[in-house]
């Protein structure tokens, strides 16, 4: 072997010990640096709070003044996070707060305040996984809530459901809460009827349905909700249908009002196993005397007042029967 060859190898051999000596110097600082961030470390917090609480002719929602400060103890990870890794404008904790919590500022106006003692437990609640808290340090924060334009509106659940064979609603669906304040400027609030939730979608429904839906934002205005919870109940049914007698309500005395035809066909949907069978005793189709003899097309509205528990989707054929009316002074049809 030759001195050129000996010195190629050994150039080769320290070459390849100093790539291994630098990976592992990364390697352990790396090691070291996930040993230090697992670590706890005891440290202030800083979070802008924003507040709902919807009071009546104000913004529902306003951010404090100055932040929420919290001594608490956080792995490294979190305390690396919180400094350095935040918006510009920082960790935003979301409260929402009955109106009588609120405090008028005196010398300000439109300025609130609220006990930071009222939202600690909340406070900890949220930030629970990430951060223990010790104490916070500020007793109050303020809030300002202009004046705003506002209204009440109802809320409008988009669906599209569809349900197998033989199932259908039992009712209408629920909505809770079936109404909203809204506020913002005169203008846009004012053209504003009514607030629509996103669309629910359900296929071959056979049991009922409930959850949540997010109300869609309107740009410019704040509600006093972002989300309602809906309950739809869904059952079996079985279609039939009879023969009732239709009578007279409200007949002068000594006159008469002939009907025809004097019975009427109804058909219905009825909740899947019922005890007892229905018969036409459990029904009353009536026609108004007073509507009917003032009836220029000479026709009376049949109506029913009596429906049992259970029964859906009523109708009647006919629907109007022609009348005859008798009138006690005369004796005689007048039609």
């Amino acid at each position: 072997m030759s001195f050129e060859d000996l010195h190629k190898g050994l150039k080769i051999s320290w070459g390849g010990k100093i790539v291994v000596l630098i990976i592992s110097l990364l390697v352990a600082l790396v090691v070291w640096g996930v040993m230090k961030l697992g670590l706890q470390y005891r440290y202030v917090f800083h979070y802008n709070v924003e507040l709902s609480a919807p009071m009546e002719g104000r913004v529902f929602k306003s951010t404090s003044q100055d932040p929420l400060t919290v001594r608490g103890t956080a792995s490294g990870f979190y305390l690396l996070r919180h400094k350095y890794f935040s918006s510009r404008k920082g960790e935003t904790l979301t409260f929402r707060a009955e109106p009588s919590a609120l405090r008028p500022l005196s010398g300000k106006e439109d300025a609130f305040y609220i006990l930071t003692s009222q939202i600690k437990d909340r406070a900890a609640e949220k930030l629970d996984g990430y951060l223990s808290v010790d104490e916070i340090i500020v007793d109050t924060l303020v809030f300002v809530f202009p004046k705003t334009f506002q209204k009440k509106v109802p809320v409008c659940l988009k669906a599209d459901l569809s349900f197998k064979p033989q199932y259908m609603p039992l009712e209408r669906v629920s909505v809770k809460p079936d109404s909203v304040l809204i506020n913002g400027q005169e203008s846009i609030v004012k053209a504003i009827d009514s607030v629509f939730t996103e669309k629910i979608s359900a296929r071959s429904l056979k049991r009922s349905i409930q959850g949540e839906a997010d109300i869609e934002p309107i740009a410019g205005v704040q509600m006093s909700e972002d989300k309602i919870v809906y309950h739809l109940s869904v059952g079996r049914y079985v279609g039939r249908s009879m023969d009732l007698p239709v009578e007279v309500r409200g007949q002068e005395e000594g006159s008469r009002m002939i009907l025809v035809p004097s019975s009427v066909r109804i058909t219905f949907k009825e909740e899947f196993g019922r005890k007892r069978t229905l018969t036409p005793d459990d029904f009353a189709a009536y026609v108004d005397y007073s509507q009917a003899v003032n009836s220029a097309s000479g026709k009376a509205k049949v109506l029913i007042d009596k429906t049992p528990e259970g029964v859906f989707d009523l109708r009647v054929d006919p629907s109007f029967v022609d009348r005859v009316v008798m009138l006690p002074e005369e004796g005689k049809d007048a039609n």
